[in-house]
């Protein structure tokens, strides 16, 4: 009997597979990084075709490591990185030149030149890279316009690959992508399109968050295909955070901080707004603000010289009690919320003769807890948490209790990690639970809490020491 959910996650430096029974206990996973190029300094891609290769390594590890076969899977769902770029040839799904990551930011020129064009298009999103995509092969515009080639973000290929090749996404995914039309979700920009010279043809098909969906009928899986979601927003069902002013924030590559936001859109905060899923006819919203360099700022600081790995970075930033005056400011790609500013860069300041390594990976780890001050004041300026609500937390970077710690810190309240840290994975069970129809609970239970050990008029002027370091007159815009 097919009992198990599986939730595939693909993220940006690994892709995942979480095998887990009716009620949500893990039995089962694999996990394969995942290799990122940069051909110039504003560039990141990755291998579409190595990446579909990792999933099927990973399917296959989880699937060992549980003891069960792939006829055990009773509903596959999905969940990527946003706004990544794939092309690929619909009549062999092989992809036609390398997968534009999230976090590239060759489009700024053209993002610019969309907004004054009337589309309120970033630099991260697909809309700024697509062009330059389809451009960049040979006879690119001839081939979309025949109908030879195929788009979308990364889970649109990947369920393409699973679903015998089914082009479609979902509207959270696609509202990420700068495509949609945000003022009516059931649709993609036409306009956009139409000024891109790319025709609806070339886009997948709108589909609803939860299914069933399609059928996969690839790495041995023969099942529903039960939820097509985006991560962040995946998240927030492992969390079960769904119900107005819920939030909770996923630290992997990057760091976001979601909070949901019922059927209303947040205009007016400063965050983004986002739709958070997409059935039934219903659309339930969220907003979010994002830290464009969070769990990577560890391997930047290994790179750096200040440790032999992630783990020892970690280590050595528990290892003293304040980073003796250094401060960091995390921006690998930028900075994210409240600056949207690609052009910024990461810098160390306060580094003097006596500084130690211990110091310094301490100061990046503060750096990246500041920067996730600044989005949770914005979320609770707009909806109201309460200065006594714990901030949910999930992701690679919180599996760092010295990480965790120094979060409650400078946040002045309780940080408390899912059991299940890779909680993305999780919500993609869940999404795809929920499309074949079954009754599941995804409030997590237990976690470890960490307190904080300041009291809350202590960290703002923490906060504000920080940005007059590292962004000096920023008090008046943050």
């Amino acid at each position: 009997m097919a009992d198990l959910l599986l939730g595939l996650d693909v993220g940006t430096s690994s892709a995942r597979a979480l095998l887990v029974d009716r009620e949500l206990r893990p039995v089962g996973a694999g996990q394969v990084l995942l290799a990122s190029s940069r051909p110039a300094p504003d560039r990141v891609e990755q291998d579409a075709g190595a990446v579909w290769s990792a999933v099927g390594e990973a399917v296959a590890s989880a699937l060992s490591s549980a003891g069960r076969s792939p006829a055990d899977v009773a509903s596959v769902g999905v969940t990527t990185q946003r706004s990544s770029v794939v092309v690929w040839e619909r009549s062999t799904g092989r992809p036609v030149a390398p997968m534009v990551v999230w976090n590239d930011l060759r489009g700024t020129g053209r993002a610019v030149e969309l907004r004054d064009a009337g589309f309120p298009v970033f630099p991260i999103a697909a809309a700024a890279k697509l062009e330059a995509v389809v451009d960049g092969l040979d006879d690119g515009r001839q081939r979309v316009g025949a109908g030879e080639l195929a788009w979308g973000t990364l889970d649109s290929f990947l369920v393409a690959r699973l679903a015998g090749g089914l082009h479609v996404t979902d509207r959270s995914c696609a509202w990420s992508s700068g495509c949609l039309d945000v003022f009516d979700t059931s649709r993609w920009n036409e306009p956009l399109a139409a000024h891109m010279g790319l025709p609806r043809g070339f886009f997948p098909d709108l589909c609803d968050t939860m299914g069933p969906l399609g059928t996969v009928s690839a790495l041995g899986i023969e099942s529903p295909l039960g939820a097509v979601v985006a991560d962040q927003q995946a998240g927030m069902f492992a969390h079960g955070a769904e119900a107005p002013g819920a939030w909770k924030a996923t630290l992997g590559t990057s760091g976001v901080l979601m909070v949901a936001t019922g059927e209303a859109m947040d205009l007016g905060s400063g965050l983004m707004p986002m739709l958070l899923s997409s059935s039934g006819g219903r659309t339930l919203f969220a907003a979010e603000g994002m830290v464009r360099s969070a769990g990577e700022m560890l391997p930047w600081a290994v790179g750096q010289g200040l440790a032999g790995s992630v783990e020892e970075v970690a280590s050595l930033a528990g290892s003293v009690p304040d980073a003796g005056g250094v401060a960091v400011l995390p921006a690998l790609h930028g900075l994210g919320t409240p600056y949207d500013d690609p052009a910024a860069t990461v810098a160390v300041h306060g580094r003097t003769d006596t500084t130690t390594a211990a110091q310094v990976a301490r100061a990046v780890l503060e750096g990246v807890a500041f920067r996730m001050r600044e989005v949770a004041d914005l979320v609770v300026a707009a909806h109201g948490v309460g200065g006594d609500v714990a901030l949910p937390v999930d992701g690679g970077l919180a599996r760092s209790d010295a990480f965790c710690a120094i979060l409650a810190d400078v946040l002045a309240r309780p940080v408390v990690r899912h059991p299940v840290v890779e909680a993305t994975a999780l919500g993609a069970a869940v999404a795809a639970a929920r499309g074949a129809g079954l009754d599941v609970d995804p409030s997590p239970g237990g976690g470890d809490r960490f307190e904080p050990t300041v009291g809350a008029k202590v960290a703002p002027e923490r906060l504000a020491w920080w940005r007059s370091v590292v962004l000096p007159g920023s008090e008046a815009t943050a």
